[in-house]
């Protein structure tokens, strides 16, 4: 009986002393937390209390009957070899290192591997033992070895799964608030992110919502449980399931999805509820404190066709130990083609910009991002492309040998109004920068080019194609390579209408739209400079790279989109008709008539095969813009005279642009 007492005060004192000064409450890095020393030393006290009582336990189990005080004289004797046997065991076997509060499957597998090894251990010695003294004092039965071992895991494991109950409070975090203050929750993914998301929402992580079901696809998983939540088979049935559940909220949380999830954030956003999602594991590579933490629905995610990811491995070993120059780095292609760059150990980046601020802000948020000091890495040269000493001062100071040429005026309406500034910066600074090239022994120049160039309607577009043909015609003429990269709208770039469309939204409107016919091809900025450096890795000269860009979408439906998802609640937001603006046009294009299309071993990059110009043509449509700017002629009927493709927006929109200015949408 005293034994028994003993046992009982100690088991109650020391599982106090683990819990109480983590106050059984959830686990936060800012709360102080105990030392690990001496967490370490009250699991050990504990665990000799338990192993003890174990074994106290099994010989009850086996001798349930008769007098058992000349049993439990064996153990006396062999309780002090056992118990140091026992907690030298699971020290081995690592289990005063395991974060109990975060244990997993495979913790109690260990557990038990130790608790089995631990009996296996005490029988050894007491074999050992009698056979140094000649007498059995040591040795109990062989079922009790078993038992014990049985006996320990359980008392042993249920202090763990205590102790991890009171520190998570998994259950009590549940009704911590009153239910009409929880927020019903529906989670997308029924894999291991849903089953953390389930998790950690019990132990109030994710602040007042409670899971109520999971939807997944897999019909395997259909009318099971996670972590105690129902789970339904069929995103398709989302609405239906939403209004059935009541639910308030969405959370998505699918790590690799294995097709367009487009159709599935259309669904969720269409039950009207607050619709989140989980960062993906991509994310996370680039956040690491991000970690299970939600974000907003944003317009990428929308997009007709997900992000492409290109294969980067020649890229890298092309660019190693390479010295790269970009110019206009400090825009918003420059500097994602940056940051890829930087992953790849070139030699030495050399940004090129006539906007010191620009470059500025971008080599802060590069050494925030890479927490180090660049300068070793990335030089920053302020200069213009039309300031031919200075593009021959840094090519002779660097001599790079890929230079990748982003620098280009590209806003549509503004190069409607100043005609001879493109032409000065698009026509002639490509110019120039490809000589510079040529003249230094660049190996690689890749321009970046628009699909505004494709059968242009403005200015802008009608320079680009000219800067494509400098190119084209400079890859005759040198041994360095010429290629340009083509394609559409870069989501979140400077003057992208998705940032404008963000903002009008959440000043409550109206959201400004010239036409509801139109449609963009779009991508991601990471895309657009995947593009240009495959580009300059695999180009074999005068070829122009496009890439697969999925369905076109409608800027009305993007709106829309948007609306819904940026929108304050129970705000309706208009989008009201201004009219096209000059220059534009109600669809783009990639190809022109006269482009074949050739696929690479990439199946999402294609190579247009345009005409070769000879050096010659271009000379003389450089001599002609040339006067024309000396002469303060009228360049938009000499960029007609030198691009044929170029048409005016009224010949190539016809009747179906004939909206009224500022006709309004509800």
């Amino acid at each position: 009986m005293q034994i028994r007492k003993i046992v009982i005060y100690l088991f109650f004192k020391y599982t106090h002393a683990i819990l109480s000064p983590l106050g059984g409450s959830p686990v936060t890095h800012d709360k102080p937390q105990m030392n690990r020393g001496m967490r370490t030393f009250l699991w050990i006290l504990l665990d000799i209390v338990l192993v003890n009582a174990a074994m106290i336990f099994a010989q009850f189990l086996r001798y349930s009957t008769g007098n058992l005080n000349h049993f439990y004289a064996f153990y006396f004797r062999l309780a002090p070899a056992m118990t140091v046997i026992n907690i030298i065991v699971y020290a081995l076997f690592g289990m005063y290192r395991i974060m109990w509060q975060y244990a997993s499957a495979e913790d109690l597998i260990r557990l038990a591997f130790a608790a089995l090894v631990g009996a296996i251990s005490t029988f050894v010695f007491s074999l050992v033992a009698n056979t140094f003294v000649k007498v059995n004092l040591f040795r109990l039965h062989r079922m009790i070895y078993l038992l014990f071992w049985l006996t320990s895991l359980l008392f042993v494991g249920a202090s763990r799964l205590i102790y991890r109950y009171f520190v998570t409070r998994e259950h009590f975090s549940l009704i911590r608030h009153s239910h009409k203050e929880m927020r019903r929750t529906m989670i997308i993914g029924a894999g291991w992110l849903g089953a953390s998301v389930v998790h950690e929402m019990r132990r109030g992580n994710y602040g007042s919502r409670i899971p109520i079901l999971v939807v997944d696809d897999n019909v395997s998983r259909a009318g099971s449980n996670l972590n105690g939540v129902p789970v339904r088979g069929g995103t398709g049935s989302i609405l239906k399931l939403a209004s059935d559940y009541s639910i308030d909220d969405i959370i998505i949380a699918v790590s690799t999805p294995q097709s367009d999830m487009n159709p599935v954030m259309e669904k969720c956003l269409a039950t009207g509820c607050r619709v989140k999602r989980v960062m993906p594991i991509q994310d996370l590579e680039k956040n690491v404190h991000s970690a299970g933490k939600l974000r907003d629905i944003n317009i990428g995610d929308l997009l007709s066709r997900p992000e492409e990811e290109l294969n980067m491995t020649q890229v890298a070993a092309f660019v190693r130990d390479k010295t790269v120059l970009i110019t206009g780095g400090g825009g918003s292609i420059g500097g994602e083609l940056c940051r890829k760059l930087l992953l790849l150990e070139p030699k030495l980046l050399v940004l090129y910009d006539i906007s010191e601020n620009y470059m500025y802000d971008l080599m802060s948020q590069l050494q925030v991002e890479y927490r180090r000091n660049l300068d070793d890495r990335i030089v920053l040269c302020v200069g213009s492309i039309l300031d031919e000493k200075r593009l021959d001062e840094v090519f002779g100071r660097y001599k790079p040998q890929v230079v990748l040429h982003a620098a280009a005026h590209k806003h549509v309406p503004l190069m409607e109004d100043c005609p001879e500034q493109a032409v000065k910066n698009n026509v002639f600074g490509t110019d120039m920068t490809a000589r510079a090239a040529m003249n230094h022994g660049t190996e690689r120049f890749v321009m970046i080019s628009t699909d505004k160039a494709v059968n242009p309607t403005n200015i802008m577009g009608a320079t680009k194609r000219l800067a494509e043909m400098v190119v084209e015609a400079r890859n005759t003429q040198s041994d360095t390579v010429f290629s340009a990269v083509r394609f559409g709208n870069v989501l979140g770039s400077h003057g992208s209408v998705i940032p404008k469309f963000e903002q009008q939204i959440r000043a409550g409107g109206p959201v400004t739209l010239t036409h509801p016919d139109i449609i963009r091809y779009f991508m991601t900025i990471p895309e657009a400079a995947s593009l240009v450096l495959q580009a300059a890795s695999i180009a074999k000269g005068g070829e122009i790279f496009l890439l697969d860009m999925g369905r076109p979408v409608k800027i009305y439906d993007l709106a829309k989109r948007m609306i819904q998802l940026y929108a304050p609640e129970n705000e309706d937001i208009e989008i009201v008709f201004t009219g096209l603006r000059k220059g534009e046009k109600l669809y783009e294009e990639l190809l022109m008539a006269n482009e074949g299309i050739i696929r690479t071993q990439n199946d999402k990059i294609a190579v247009a095969q345009p005409e070769v110009i000879e050096v010659e043509k271009v000379e003389a449509m450089l001599a002609q813009l040339r006067q024309c700017i000396d002469e303060s002629g009228d360049m938009r009927a000499c960029l007609h005279r030198l691009v044929p493709t170029f048409r005016e927006p009224a010949q190539v929109n016809g009747a179906k642009a004939q909206i009224p200015a500022g006709g309004i949408q509800g």
